[in-house]
């Protein structure tokens, strides 16, 4: 270990204890977490760095943009297409973004359209055609939670919106989470007959023992949101019990850890070494532990459709992981 001196070491205890207390505590204490270590103005200038996790910015669709400026140095994104998006500069991106990865940590998810049986709808299109009035589950609007704005969109595709179902008489209630109490009594009561949403372990077997199912989305519509950066997949059967066959829809799986190009080859280096160094400690959203070559190869439950920074690479490929 490097010889510290006593800046170094109260940095040093400082994220020991601070690591150590977010596993303690980390119920009580929330899930946003901003680190930040820079020199003092009188210190010799080390290179800094600033990584930004969760909350209304670093946690929605502007990230990337906090990264791909270079305000950000690290972040993790969710789920892998937004950061599809914002390298290809489409949708909510106005231009290419810098972006590099890191890594792309698993986290399997897809988004559906659940609605409840009794509306005999097909498609999402019946709704429009028949000013529906849903009363819709989904995720909050204003900060720019990218749910929210990939539901949006979809529906968009469909000639449809919220503010449209509103003023067909519908509602909308916005969750912060899948599992909201709020969202689950309502599809045991009825007080809700829609969600459209992703996070699917936590709610869609509980809807479908309900009364839902899961609406399509139509091949057209998936290949204009291909375009845009996400990939066209299914919900199987196989993840869900109430399910008898596959359903058509997009992917929301990955979280991706990135950077921009600007990083130091050396600390993006560094920073997948550490994760290997650590990787028992790492949680993982994953039926097995932290795969590090998968880390760096792109699955379905962690795509990876940027290209790595050249000092991840460069780490991967010496260890034998690439």
């Amino acid at each position: 270990m490097t010889k510290m001196n006593a800046r170094m070491m109260r940095t040093k205890m400082a994220l020991e204890v601070a690591a150590e207390l977010y596993t303690q505590r980390m119920s009580a204490m929330g899930n946003v977490a901003t680190i930040s270590i820079q020199p003092s103005s009188r210190e010799e200038q080390f290179p800094g760095m600033l990584m930004g996790i969760n909350g209304d910015l670093m946690g929605g669709m502007k990230a990337p943009i906090e990264v791909g400026e270079g305000r950000v140095d690290v972040a993790f994104i969710n789920p892998s297409a937004i950061v599809t998006m914002a390298y290809r500069g489409k949708g909510f991106y106005k231009e290419k973004l810098p972006l590099r990865a890191l890594a792309s940590f698993p986290s399997w998810d897809k988004m559906a359209f659940a609605v409840a049986k009794e509306l005999k709808l097909k498609s999402l299109f019946e709704i429009g055609e028949r000013k529906i009035p849903l009363r819709i589950s989904t995720r909050p609007s204003g900060i720019y939670n990218t749910t929210y704005y990939t539901v949006a969109e979809i529906l968009s595709f469909y000639g449809l919106s919220f503010a449209k179902i509103k003023s067909w008489g519908g509602s909308v209630q916005e969750t912060p989470r899948p599992t909201s109490p709020e969202r689950l009594a309502g599809i045991k009561t009825g007080k809700i007959n829609a969600v459209f949403d992703e996070g699917l372990h936590n709610w869609l077997d509980d809807a479908l023992d309900h009364g839902f199912e899961i609406l399509p989305i139509e091949p057209r519509i998936v290949k204009q949101l291909s375009a845009l950066g996400y990939q066209a997949s299914v919900i199987p059967p196989a993840k869900f019990r109430q399910l008898k066959a596959d359903v058509n829809t997009i992917d929301f799986s990955g979280w991706p850890l990135i950077t921009h190009r600007g990083l130091s080859s050396d600390l993006a280096y560094a920073i997948c070494q550490a994760i290997d160094l650590r990787q028992n400690v790492i949680p993982v959203d994953d039926e097995g532990p932290l795969d590090m070559k998968k880390l760096c190869r792109g699955t379905e439950a962690a795509p990876l459709d940027i290209p790595l920074h050249p000092g991840a690479k460069k780490y991967y490929e010496e260890k034998g992981y690439l």
